[in-house]
């Protein structure tokens, strides 16, 4: 693929809607850290949501199915995994958790 040779990003003309992109993107920014201070409660209940979702997505892919009251006490930490298939969930929720807390220390590479 062309898109992996070094410096293909380089050669990529800048157009006009490339730009207009890059300047919501810095935007939506400045929006989001507004609304972090003025309404905190709401991000995390989004955070929380999506969490669930993630984590019964993914185990459904590997055929890993609970019901979603259970997802959601393990995801929540408030009961313990009952099976191997809760385990697995319980798996995949520490692994979300670790990513949330350590994001600004995890090296992002190619690699």
């Amino acid at each position: 693929m062309k898109s992996f040779e070094d410096s293909f990003i380089e050669r990529q003309p800048l157009n006009q809607r490339l730009l207009q992109t890059i300047r919501l993107i810095g935007e939506y920014k400045g929006k989001q850290e507004l609304f972090k201070q003025q309404a905190p409660q709401v991000l995390e209940t989004l955070r929380q949501a999506a969490v669930i979702q993630s984590t019964e997505s993914s185990n459904r892919i590997e055929g890993i199915t609970v019901p979603l009251d259970r997802i959601k006490k393990l995801v929540a930490e408030k009961t313990t995994p009952q099976d191997r298939s809760e385990q697995e969930i319980a798996g995949y929720r520490d692994v979300l958790k670790t990513i949330h807390n350590n994001y600004a220390h995890i090296p992002f590479t190619t690699g």
